[in-house]
């Protein structure tokens, strides 16, 4: 009986179980890039998504680094932690598509009753298909043909506000007065009594932003084929001119302020729109939100504002690039019906109204763009909403929009073919010397990348076999001076004790050092981007880095200057601190902590302090340099070699400053080496002092005969370790120049994290980390040579 009910009760249990189980939401996760204004409009569309689908939960996720969030979808999916649902835009989609980590998503909408894809702008939906599949669902469309506008200042100039009919030349027209750019751009531009700038007519969210649209509005594109391209073209005439007249708006006419201008006010260029330093601004519509939270009607900073088209070039018309985004659906989520559900909702006339009431995004479906109300201002539209006024311009500008390369490989050969454009903006190098020269190198990546498809499969089987035996002979190497020896039955006992002791760090070496370093050996003779299956390379990546690759040997170079300098440079400001607080004077403890702390400061942390220091107008070292506005020979010298003799050196802007910066602020660290010198001089004995003054030596004499000597082992091993240091120096490149200007910072590190982690080559940055073990090798031995002259008090009792 008690048996029949247990089977009942359990029986009764397990239905429940299963009951609930099936009853259970479905959770999705729903990952963007948005910022904070977004993510309120989204986090009320999910809710209003959530009540309609009861039966599905969604968590909203954000990586709002747009920089690396491509990337890190390209992570997750590798580690089988996708999202769902996830935003994407035409640049980075294929990346993912070609590895067959998105659904297609015209299976959904085909079986969708009253879904139209013809409904959104073709130019978008074109833009997130590849091979004739749609594998991104638009949310919006984003022009960036745009130009933001300052009323009073048209007003002031006695220009009409532009229409959008205006046109560009290379030349000035003056005789079309408002209807040509250059002459607006003349008459908004305002200068102070000294010829100063104090505002600029003109300016664009980044540089190239204005040189690309000018391109593009000549007749000019960046490769032969979008989808796949073969050969990059920048240097066609057409690009060589409007990337040049870009670079003189900015640094020979002045129309607009250029990187130094921009660092010296340590503000953005939209930010100096919105304080009235700029008359015009160029960027796309996603800077609506900003304008309106900055100039709210009524406050002191507010002013007139609109937008209208960016002027078309005077023969060949107006194109210009666009932004854009959409959702899409990882493959490998468990629930594709209802994350497409979410995907059509949120980028549906729900999820487009929402953000296009708030000014965020340009609906990607063309019938909500043109409705009064929702994007263009309607009569009831409160004041704020109806800033901009014009935004039907934006629905024109579709019609202009050029996408521009989208194959997975572009984005690397597109760093290749912009690694001279800094010099470039700041006036210190031409637009046919800079483009020549990046196209050279991306054309040459792009070859070498071209060739990689159609490589052969890597065998794991093998290179398994090759890694065991790899570590067996590093097992036979450590064992074989041992196989003569005989020992005792208790040193054998006590072998055994010791190796139970050892076992956590020798398991932990071989899981976590010696394996990892194995396998990345193997890697180093792959292609591979650890989600599409390896292929064998052989000696490939180390030939690309020898012989092909021009950046390995321009970032070993960069890396070597840089060690050579450094290192003796910061051994010689340890050792001195060293000396100065070895003295017994009051207050000596409080002095060697000041000194030493800023060595245990975070490398980012004390990166962002020393931008501010080497900050060319307001920064603390052109300030000593420079006196201010007082002339100065050391700084007329030093601007004179940097190549700007009228201006206070640009430390980071400059390709002949910027690695000198960063040597100036390895300096920084030299606590760390200082508290190292310092316990060596401490355990100096005394006495050898005492004998030598009895001897009448003096301080020079008892610091070379006795200080140096005796410091040597200190010494030594600061060196070694100062060295191996320098060699893996990373975070000042990330933070304060990203490799440039024209890769002049581009430390060899820097070239490894870029090919891991922004390219995804794994197995290139794999062959570059085994290279640069070799180099700290052999530099470390060579080291080890002159061990001879290091004082060691054992040796001399022995």
């Amino acid at each position: 009986m008690y048996r029949c009910i247990n089977r009942l009760g359990a029986l009764l249990l397990g239905l429940c179980l299963v009951v609930s189980a099936l009853a259970a939401p479905i959770k999705l996760r729903f990952t963007v890039w948005d910022g904070d204004e977004s993510l309120k409009i989204l986090r009320e569309v999910i809710k209003q998504f959530e009540q309609e689908n009861p039966d599905i939960k969604v968590k909203l996720e954000t990586i709002p680094d747009y920089a690396t969030y491509h990337q890190k979808m390209l992570t997750q999916f590798a580690a089988g932690v996708a999202p769902d649902v996830a935003m994407m835009d035409p640049g980075h989609f294929q990346a993912l598509a070609k590895r067959k980590a998105l659904l297609p998503l015209n299976q959904f909408y085909d079986k969708t009753p009253g879904f139209s894809i013809d409904a959104y702008y073709k130019a978008i939906v074109d833009a997130h298909s590849f091979e004739g599949t749609c594998y991104v669902l638009p949310r919006d469309i984003a022009p960036m043909g745009l130009i933001y506008y300052n009323k009073p200042a048209f007003d002031a100039a006695g220009i009409p506000y532009p229409d959008g009919t205006w046109t560009w030349d290379f030349k000035e027209r003056p005789e079309l007065k408002n209807k040509d750019f250059l002459w607006v751009c003349r008459e908004l531009t305002k200068k102070d009594a000294n010829g100063k700038v104090n505002r600029w007519a003109f300016a664009s969210g980044w540089p190239a932003l204005v040189a690309t649209t000018l391109a593009y509005s000549n007749g000019a594109r960046f490769a032969d084929n979008d989808e796949h391209p073969t050969k990059v073209l920048t240097t066609d005439p057409k690009f060589i001119e409007a990337y040049q007249l870009a670079s003189d708006l900015m640094n020979k006419l002045k129309y607009m302020p250029n990187s130094t201008d921009t660092g010296s006010l340590s503000q953005t260029t939209q930010q100096l729109f919105a304080s009235q330093k700029i008359a015009m601004y160029q960027n796309g519509i996603w800077e609506v939100p900003n304008m309106r939270k900055t100039l709210k009607p009524g406050s002191k900073e507010f002013f007139e504002w609109d937008i209208t088209l960016f002027p078309g070039n005077a023969t060949h018309g107006k194109a210009a690039p666009t932004g854009g985004s959409g959702y899409s659906i990882f493959s490998s989520t468990p629930y594709p019906d209802a994350a497409w559900k979410l995907a059509s909702f949120m980028a549906g006339p729900v999820g487009m109204t929402a953000m296009a009431k708030a000014g965020i995004a340009q609906p990607a479906i063309k019938e909500l763009a043109l409705r009064p109300g929702i994007w263009v201002p309607g009569p009831d539209s409160p004041k704020e909403q109806r800033y901009p006024y014009h935004r039907i311009y934006t629905d024109q500008a579709v019609d202009n929009v050029v996408f521009g390369p989208n194959a997975d490989y572009w984005p690397t050969v597109e760093t290749r073919m912009n690694s001279g454009l800094d010099l470039l903006w700041s006036g210190q190098s031409t637009a046919e010397k800079a483009l020549t020269q990046g196209q050279a190198r991306a054309q040459e990546r792009l070859e070498t990348m071209l060739k990689d498809e159609h490589l052969p499969p890597f065998n794991w089987t093998l290179g398994i076999i090759a890694g065991l035996l790899i570590v067996a002979a590093i097992i036979g190497w450590v064992y074989w001076p041992e196989r003569k020896s005989r020992y005792s039955n208790r040193e054998k006992l006590e072998s055994r004790a010791a190796y139970k002791f050892a076992s956590p760090w020798l398991i932990g070496m071989a899981l976590f050092t010696l394996g990892p370093m194995v396998f990345s050996l193997l890697m180093s003779f792959s292609d591979w981007d650890i989600i599409q299956p390896a292929k064998w390379r052989g000696l490939g990546n180390y030939n690309e880095a020898g012989f092909v690759d021009p950046v390995f040997w321009k970032s070993m170079l960069v890396t070597t200057i840089y060690t050579v300098v450094s290192v003796p440079m910061g051994l010689f400001m340890s050792l001195l601190l060293a000396l100065l607080l070895n003295q017994k004077v009051n207050g000596v403890p409080l002095f060697r902590s000041m000194y030493y702390v800023p060595s245990l400061a975070s490398a980012v942390a004390a990166a962002l302090i020393w931008r501010r220091v080497l900050n060319p107008e307001n920064g603390l070292i052109n300030a000593l340099i420079y006196g201010g506005d007082k002339e100065s020979w050391l700084g007329s010298i030093l601007s004179t070699w940097a190549g700007t003799p009228n201006d206070p050196v640009n430390w980071l802007g400059n390709e002949k400053t910027a690695l000198p910066g960063l040597i100036i602020m390895s300096i920084w660290g030299a606590g760390g080496a200082m508290v190292i010198l310092l316990a060596g001089l401490q355990a100096i004995p005394q006495y050898y002092y005492e004998a030598a003054t009895l001897d009448g030596a003096g301080i020079f004499d008892r610091f070379k005969r006795i200080t140096i000597p005796l410091l040597t082992p200190s010494l030594f091993f600061t060196l070694i370790t100062g060295m191996i240091g320098s060699f893996q120096v990373l975070s000042p490149a990330i933070v304060m120049t990203d490799g440039g200007p024209n890769d002049s910072t581009r430390f060899f590190v820097f070239n490894l994290f870029d090919a891991a982690f922004r390219q995804l080559r794994m197995g290139y940055a794999a062959s570059l980390a085994w290279i640069l073990f070799f180099v700290i090798l052999a530099v470390t031995l060579l080291q080890m040579r002159g061990s001879k002259y290091v004082y060691y008090e054992a040796d001399v009792k022995k």
